[in-house]
């Protein structure tokens, strides 16, 4: 059996050789069949199949002088007819030997490596950087050259097909090698039916390295390069790639008039402030008679930069559904981005969806063929991978209709990963290049920081109670009716209709449209842990409080991650001060669930000593006071609440 892989192999020493096989040498005429037989030992083990490494531990593979095709040995062996098996050591001596294996089983079972006939082998002179002792030393780096650059790049950040190299059945190297430049480091190759795909892990840089130059350290064939590990991993990836590297993107500069480019600069200075969005939000939001608080407005766009799903709850009729949509209008995202899709996706969920496929879509295996559901979300999301630049607001409405953790279920795990591990699947990746519209609906699509997650839910007879596993992978919001909002609803409504339709239609045109890059600089994507002493020692009582009652209800790592990314997040206006915001989060993140009956939940509320409610009346913790009333009035009345 042949193994579709090129190894490059070299004269074994007999010292070597006799460790294991003292009855052979490493250069030897067999006079059954006059030929001149040889055993080599390679130096690129890494691309050995891990499935047949075993066949190859302590052995070496056996060739004859007809499998070599070498103008320099046939003109030896035309000048001398004898003691050929000293004139191939000679030879051979400081040669490299590029073939493909063949393994073959013998009588008694064991497993030989011979050269294979059905493909010729390359003899090269070993570079003088590769020394005797180099034995799998050598770094293997694959060549792609199936596409131009700038489509090779397209399809590398699209983690599409990037060739067909039939050269390998594994690629170990973290980079590759496509025209003049090396790209890397990637996380790991994969071979799928249409070709080579990269799994990312950080930002791909490319480097134009000059590999001629590295001669006596390499070997250049057409479908890779092997080259000295150590100089591969010091000087290509450590001095090279990592230090000078830049990062792959296909965003081309564009040169503008000088004037123009000191206007837009400034335009970037004037608006382009997250606290002049949020007040033409407040504005716009007013115009079109939204009474809200405006604490509420900026806790909605806090959770939101946190990049996890926000769910905004309230009674019906409060203006959920409206403050998404003109907050998507506010940052811009009404525009088309194509004449099918904005960057605004409203979706109205159905009480029959069961799984995702009614979300996304299914495979049609009898046909081969993606159908995508009617949601329209996947083609949005498609949208969103190939436009990064931009945001994307996807917003679920009324969204426990249905449950949630059914059909949103590939959702609420990958929300919860970071970088390039966010991805849903859509078929498996055994399927890739037989599914007719493979190229328009790839295997997996991944999920970026520039698409935003917000559902809205009623909570009445009709809908589905929200489980712990959603709750605690979201930003739960009320959307309260605020005080005196009917005065102030005519009193607002009076001051619109006295304007002009004109500039009432010009409230609607939208200037300050926000991207990625400046919703990026409003975020605070770190780890670092930056809640307070005071804070930290609030949340160590109501854990404390919630674990005595019931060991498994304590506050986990992920809500105290949550929380301390939105702490982190918070706007710079002092529009909601970081004690009212704590105040939120708690009321947001811990209380939604606290459920149960009245005698599993009496005690760890009212205790006159350690409950809830008093060590929030004594924290001034406001809103989480009125929340845990709320619970209270529901177990007095129901005797449980949920």
């Amino acid at each position: 059996m042949e193994l579709n892989v090129y190894l490059i192999g070299a004269l074994v020493s007999e010292d070597k050789l006799n460790k294991d096989f003292s009855h052979l040498s490493p250069v030897k005429l067999n006079h059954q069949i006059n030929q001149v037989q040889f055993f080599l030992e390679i130096i690129n083990d890494d691309d050995i199949p891990a499935e047949r490494q075993n066949f190859f531990r302590n052995k070496f593979v056996a060739g004859y002088e007809n499998n070599i095709k070498n103008n320099e040995w046939e003109s030896l062996c035309e000048t001398r007819h004898y003691f050929r098996d000293d004139l191939f050591k000679e030879f051979a001596k400081n040669k490299l030997f590029i073939f493909k294996p063949y393994l073959e089983e013998d009588r008694y079972g064991r497993t030989n490596i011979k050269i294979s006939n059905k493909s010729s082998v390359k003899v090269i002179e070993r570079p003088k950087g590769i020394s005797d002792n180099a034995i799998g030393s050598l770094v293997t780096i694959p060549i792609f050259n199936d596409y131009n650059q700038y489509t090779f790049e397209k399809r590398l950040l699209e983690s599409k097909s990037i060739g067909n190299n039939d050269f390998f059945e594994k690629i170990t190297t973290s980079c590759l090698v496509s025209g003049d430049y090396l790209y890397g480091e990637f996380k790991d190759f994969e071979k799928l039916n249409d070709g080579w795909h990269v799994k990312q892990e950080n930002t791909i840089k490319k480097i134009p390295i000059d590999f001629d130059k590295y001669n006596d350290f390499s070997i250049i064939e057409p479908h890779a390069i092997y080259m000295d590990f150590d100089l591969f991993n010091e000087v290509i990836l450590e001095n090279g790639l990592s230090q000078l590297g830049q990062p792959v993107s296909l965003e081309r500069e564009v040169k503008l008039k000088k004037n123009i480019v000191d206007s837009i600069d400034e335009f970037e200075e004037d608006i382009y402030s997250e606290n002049d969005f949020l007040e033409n939000l407040f504005t716009y939001l007013k115009s079109k008679n939204l009474i809200l608080e405006e604490k509420q407005i900026v806790n909605f766009h806090t959770a939101l930069k946190t990049r996890r799903l926000v769910i905004l709850s309230g009674p019906s009729g409060t203006g959920k559904s409206q403050l998404v949509f003109n907050y998507a209008h506010s940052l811009g995202l009404m525009k088309k981005v194509n004449k099918d899709t904005h960057q605004f996706k409203m979706i109205p969920v159905k009480p029959n969806w069961r799984d995702d496929t009614d979300l996304i879509g299914f495979l049609d295996t009898i046909n081969n063929i993606y159908r995508p559901s009617e949601s329209g979300l996947i083609d949005t999301l498609i949208e969103a991978k190939d436009n990064r630049d931009k945001i994307y607001l996807i917003c679920f409405d009324e969204m426990n209709l249905a449950k949630v953790e059914y059909y949103f279920s590939q959702f609420l795990s990958v929300l919860e990963l970071e970088g390039t591990e966010r991805k849903i699947s859509l078929y498996s990746k055994n399927l890739v290049g037989r599914v007719i519209n493979g190229e328009q609906y790839p295997h997996e699509i991944p999920i970026h920081s520039n698409v935003l997650f917000v559902g809205t839910i009623n909570i009445d007879e009709t809908t589905q109670t929200l489980s712990d596993k959603v709750l605690d992978r979201s930003n739960y919001i009320e959307l309260n009716i605020p005080e005196n909002h009917i005065n102030n609803w005519v009193t607002n409504s009076i001051a619109t209709t006295q304007l002009s339709s004109k500039e009432q239609n010009s409230d609607d045109k939208v200037e300050n449209i926000v991207d990625l890059y400046h919703f990026d600089n409003w975020s605070n994507p770190t780890k670092e842990i930056k809640l307070l002493k005071e804070e930290i020692q609030i949340l160590n009582k109501i854990n404390q409080i919630l674990i005595n009652n019931d060991s498994s209800k304590g506050i986990g790592f992920r809500v105290l991650d949550h929380i301390n990314s939105y702490m982190l997040n918070l706007p710079p206006n002092q529009l909601l001060e970081r004690k009212d915001a704590f105040d939120l989060q708690i009321s947001q993140k811990i209380i939604p669930k606290l459920r149960g009956t009245i005698d599993e939940l009496d005690e760890v509320i009212k205790n006159p000593e350690d409950g809830l409610l008093r060590i929030f009346e004594e924290k001034s913790l406001i809103i989480s006071s009125r929340a845990i009333i709320r619970k209270l009035r529901e177990l007095d009345t129901y005797g449980y609440t949920y």
